[in-house]
Parts: structure tokens; C-alpha cells; sequence
């Protein structure tokens, strides 16, 4: 298996000779607008430059596969570079339209039972995006769902990969470790939220916690230093879990970095190739 991270959520997974496009967001630099109620206000995001041009990222993907229909996992940049006739796995009717609505036709829901994309079974997991609580009244105040997936990736001669999606440590993460006894994670994990509303993604206090529980799971960071509402940085996440002495087989990629990971855990990477 191979992860490669390109920037915020976006990454491409390569299994079982596969390239999965995972959650593309190819806007450029500063395009978007800080987001509104934002711990810091002024920040536009995309905060960083994509590591390839978006023709490269693109090249000799066999499927897209969308966590969710929010613009900083999906954008009008990522629609216009893909084909329409690319298979595209989603979590529900919701964003199989969405994804319509920009002209892709080749769009398959993904179950909890598992759906089968040649001899790789996918399995459809849930997600909490934030504790509903504090997070509701900002997916209300501007119409956003808080509705996500995550993926199980399994196939015989590969490791079992968990690509957790938006959520924060829950029931639903720890009975998915359960199940599926998964040799990697790959977390979101820039802890982004508003003003009140609490972290939407994993921080340091879940991650705490994600270790505590599966010590032993390999785990790959994305979504970081990116967007506007993240309050964890790649630097901190670093200096948190060399403090908490949690860095065994624990990968915080770069933009543009290849991991590659077997069914003991990390094998080898490579920078920015």
C-alpha cells in the first residue's frame, strides 16, 4: 500500500494496484475567503500551494472516492480537472447528486457491508464530525451537513487501511478498530473548528486517546496545514507526540511526500518525490 499525501485531505491511496483520489481540493493558493466565526478571522486558505500541478495528480487514477461534499474536501478546481466518466464512491444519495451536478456519471454509494471495486472490498464507515452538541448550530448557521464517511480498504495480500474521514474519536472510530483490526489509520487531524464549536477533526486530546486504545496501529496525519479553521500544525503535532513519547510508527507526511506501509507497519518512504 501506498499513501501519498497532496495537500489538506487530499492524498492518493494506492492499493491492490489501484490509485484511489482521495477528497480533491485543487484550488490555488488563498482562493477562498477566511472562514466565517474562524478562531483566526483573516486567514484565507487554501494557506499553501499544491506540491504538483493538478494534470499530475490527476494522471492514471482508477477511482475518486468522496468522504464528503464540504469545498475543502471537493471544489470546482478538483470537478473541472477530473473525468466525468471516472468511478467516483460516495457515502449517500446526497453526494452522489452533488457529484451529478458537476456532470460525473460513473458515481457508486458505498455500504457498510462492504462493495467490491475489482478484488478490493471498500467498506463505508461512519464519521462524528465534531461533538453535535457545539459543532450543530455552525452546520446549521451556514447550511453545511455534518454528514461524512470514512473507508476500509481490504484486500488479501495487502494491510487492511482505515481511512478514518472527518470525525473526532468516538464509539464509531474505536467499534471500526474493532471490527476490521485495521495495520494503519490514516486521522484528519488539524483539530479544525469555530469559535465555539470545538474541534470538528482530531487534536492532540484524540490522538492521546486513538494511541491509548490501538498502540500498536500505524498512523498517517493528513489534513494539515491547510485550511483556515485548523488549529493544530504539523510542527505541534510533532513536539505533542514526542512528548507523550507516541511516536513509534506515527507519520505526519509533507505535502507531496510517498509512504509506504506494509502489513507490519511503515516499510520505507520517500520525500517528495
Amino acid at each position: 500500500m501506498q499513501f501519498q499525501q497532496i495537500r489538506n485531505a487530499t492524498s492518493i491511496i494506492t492499493f491492490a494496484n489501484k490509485r484511489f483520489l482521495i477528497d480533491p481540493l485543487f484550488a490555488p493558493k488563498d482562493f477562498f475567503a477566511p472562514f466565517p466565526k474562524s478562531l483566526i478571522p483573516n486567514r484565507r486558505w487554501p494557506m499553501v500551494e499544491l506540491p504538483f500541478e493538478a494534470t499530475k495528480i490527476v494522471e492514471n487514477i482508477d477511482a475518486l472516492i468522496l468522504t464528503h461534499s464540504h469545498v475543502d474536501h471537493f471544489d470546482d478546481f478538483a470537478a473541472n480537472a477530473l473525468p466525468k466518466d471516472l468511478k467516483a464512491f460516495v457515502q449517500d444519495e446526497y453526494d452522489k447528486n452533488f457529484l451529478q451536478k458537476y456532470g460525473f456519471n460513473n458515481i457508486e454509494i458505498l455500504s457498510e457491508d462492504g462493495t467490491v471495486f475489482d478484488d478490493i472490498k471498500l467498506y463505508k464507515t461512519p464519521c462524528l464530525h465534531g461533538n453535535m452538541e457545539t459543532a450543530m448550530p455552525y452546520y446549521k448557521m451556514f447550511g453545511f451537513r455534518p454528514d461524512a464517511m470514512g473507508v476500509i480498504f481490504k484486500h488479501e495480500n495487502e494491510p487492511t487501511v482505515y481511512l478514518a474521514g472527518d470525525t473526532i474519536w468516538c464509539d464509531f472510530v474505536k467499534n471500526s478498530i474493532n471490527k476490521f483490526a485495521p495495520n494503519a489509520i490514516i486521522i484528519n487531524a488539524a483539530a479544525a473548528q469555530l469559535e465555539h464549536s470545538g474541534p470538528i477533526i482530531m487534536g492532540t486530546e484524540d490522538i492521546a486517546k486513538l494511541r491509548q486504545y490501538a498502540p500498536n496501529l500505524t498512523v498517517i496525519a493528513s489534513h494539515m496545514d491547510a485550511v483556515g479553521h485548523a488549529t493544530l500544525n504539523r510542527k505541534e503535532l510533532k513536539e505533542f507526540i514526542t512528548a507523550k513519547n507516541i511516536s513509534k510508527n506515527f507519520l505526519i507526511p509533507d505535502d507531496g511526500e510517498l509512504l509506504y506501509i506494509n502489513k507490519m507497519g511503515v516499510e520505507n518512504f520517500d520525500l517528495k518525490y
